[in-house]
């Protein structure tokens, strides 16, 4: 399949599904498919990601082996919002890689201090931190103080709720 003509000829769930079930887990599709998302054209990247969260439901051991690129990418900085909720959405729900999770923390962080960032960047960010927080107890002492001012600083009830529980989770740390 050419993936990227596929996305390109509509921007919708069922075209999403169409290459899911055309990639069904296989690893070598999945690579392949990969380049869409991190192509410099908009509309391809942006597009690829339904194909990437719903290819991550159905089988999470795909991305293991894009770990490491997924993670670098944070760090672009004309990074799309979509892509970037998407990647952090992901990597909640992931054991990262020791070696990755340094910048990633510090990525992660930062999304939770950025007043302008998407209020799903933010939350995402808060479950990614909790979760390197686990490993590096030390660290809660620099994410506690960030979600505080973030959630004293929002009126989202999303922020808040995912915050308070967060918090929860790290004073049990």
């Amino acid at each position: 399949m050419d993936y990227i003509s596929q996305l390109l000829k509509e921007h919708s769930k069922q075209n999403s599904m169409l290459i899911v079930r055309h990639i069904d887990g296989d690893q070598a599709k999945f690579d392949e498919f990969m380049h869409c998302f991190y192509t410099d054209e908009y509309r391809v990247n942006q597009r690829a990601v339904m194909v990437l969260s719903a290819c991550f439901d159905q089988h999470p051991h795909l991305v293991k082996k894009h770990m490491e690129k997924l993670v670098k990418n944070l760090n672009r900085s004309d990074l799309h919002v979509a892509l970037k909720r998407n990647t952090v959405c992901i990597l909640q729900e992931i054991n990262v890689p020791e070696h990755l999770e340094s910048g990633l923390f510090d990525n992660c962080l930062k999304y939770i201090q950025d007043p302008k960032e998407a209020i799903a960047v933010k939350a995402f960010s808060m479950k990614v931190c909790l979760n390197i927080c686990k490993n590096y107890r030390e660290l809660k002492n620099e994410v506690i103080p960030a979600i505080e001012d973030t959630m004293s600083h929002s009126e989202s009830k999303g922020v808040h709720a995912r915050g308070k529980a967060i918090l929860k989770a790290l004073h049990k740390l």
